[in-house]
């Protein structure tokens, strides 16, 4: 157990070093479109270690797990290729080429980042006390603030941009009501994600976010 856990801070501070040269990366203009096509890398580490790390492998869970955030990447994909292709669904954007690859101008990588968030703020509220606060209400907001928070630092990033580089109320709106529909059909198929990784994860995000915003 002593063993574990020094493997888990060791992997920590692994973690917020990674980040960390990704905020130099990007606050220095030679740097900061190499660090741009890193994105998709880093994006894909996360999801690898969160797997890693994840402490659900029975195989009924696990089969159900699978098929539930399956759904995650397909739906929110496409939600993302209507809304982006539309203008009805978040408000007017366009991605930029920090996701990566394309299809029907919307980036694969954008499916799995909901995966990514779901799976997050499951995990962060699993070990709390079951009912639909923890599992669906307060992830959902989480999600929302999350949210508040990159959509500022997106365009810097080359993410996606706004028209006229106005996010409207919409956009938030939806992206709440979704992260709400998303976390319902997670609690009510009784799914639970336990890892020790998503918190500190999270935070090391939330932080690197911000200090992009901040110091670009």
């Amino acid at each position: 157990m002593i063993r574990n856990k020094a493997r888990e801070r060791e992997m920590i501070r692994r973690i917020v070093t990674i980040y960390a040269v990704g905020v130099i990366g990007f606050t220095i203009p030679f740097t900061h479109s190499l660090f741009r096509m890193l994105t998709p890398l880093v994006l894909l580490l996360s999801l690898a270690l969160l797997y890693w790390y994840d402490r659900d492998r029975s195989r009924g869970s696990q089969g159900k797990r699978g098929l539930f955030y399956a759904s995650v990447f397909v739906a929110s994909f496409l939600v993302e290729m209507w809304g982006v292709n539309s203008g009805v669904v978040f408000g007017s954007y366009l991605y930029g080429s920090g996701l990566g690859v394309k299809i029907a101008g919307t980036p694969p990588l954008i499916g799995l980042n909901w995966v990514l968030m779901i799976y997050l703020t499951s995990a962060i509220f699993t070990p709390l006390h079951r009912n639909g606060w923890n599992g669906i209400l307060f992830p959902s907001l989480l999600m929302v603030g999350y949210d508040l928070i990159l959509e500022q630092v997106a365009p810097k990033m080359e993410m996606w941009s706004w028209a006229d580089n106005h996010i409207p109320l919409q956009n938030y709106l939806v992206w709440g009501l979704l992260a709400l529909l998303f976390h319902t059909i997670r609690y009510l198929l009784r799914i639970g994600d336990k890892n020790r990784m998503a918190l500190p994860l999270f935070l090391v995000q939330l932080l690197f976010f911000l200090l992009i915003y901040l110091l670009n």
